[in-house]
C-alpha cells in the first residue's frame, strides 16, 4: 500500500512512518511543510492512503482533503487533530475515511488503518516504489 504522511510536526510524522513501515505499509513520502506540498506530493506519488494533520500551514488538511477527493475519490484519507474531534461538523463533512485524535496512540492508528483498509485491499493496492526510485522534491518531502 502506498502511503503518504502529511503532518507539520516532523517528529510525529517520522514516528508514524516508522511504526507503519513495520506494519507492512509502504511509506512513499512524508510531507512536513504544509498543505500546498501535500497536493504536489499526491500528484507526484499517487498514494492509496493519506494520513494527514488538519492544522497545517499553507492550506489546512480539511481543504486539502476536499480537493484531493474531488479529483481522486479512490484515495483513503485519515485525518489527525489535537484540536477538532471526529464528530466536529468540519471533520464529518470532509469526506475523510477515518480520524485519529492527537496525541496519537499507535494502537488507535493501527485500528483505524485496519478498519479503513481491509487486508484484501491492502494486498492488491499499488506496489510501493523503492525510495531510490522516487523523484526528489527539494525542501518539501523527505523519506
Amino acid at each position: 500500500m502506498r502511503l503518504l504522511i502529511a503532518d507539520d510536526d516532523r517528529e510525529l510524522a517520522c514516528a508514524m512512518a516508522s511504526y507503519l513501515r513495520h506494519s507492512n505499509n509502504a511509506i512513499i513520502s512524508t510531507v512536513t511543510t504544509g498543505g500546498v506540498d501535500v497536493l504536489r506530493s499526491v500528484k507526484l506519488f499517487d498514494p492509496d492512503v493519506i494520513l494527514m494533520d488538519i492544522l497545517m500551514p499553507r492550506l489546512n488538511g480539511l481543504t486539502v482533503c476536499r480537493h484531493i477527493l474531488s479529483t481522486r475519490p479512490d484515495v483513503r484519507i485519515i485525518l489527525l487533530s489535537g484540536v477538532l474531534h471526529s464528530g466536529h461538523p468540519f471533520v464529518a463533512e470532509s469526506g475523510a475515511a477515518g480520524f485519529v485524535a492527537k496525541p496519537v496512540r499507535l494502537a488507535e492508528l493501527q485500528r483505524v488503518f485496519d478498519e479503513i483498509i481491509p487486508r484484501e485491499a491492502a494486498a492488491s493496492a499499488s506496489p510501493a516504489l523503492a525510495p531510490s526510485a522516487l523523484p526528489p522534491v527539494v525542501g518539501a518531502v523527505h523519506e
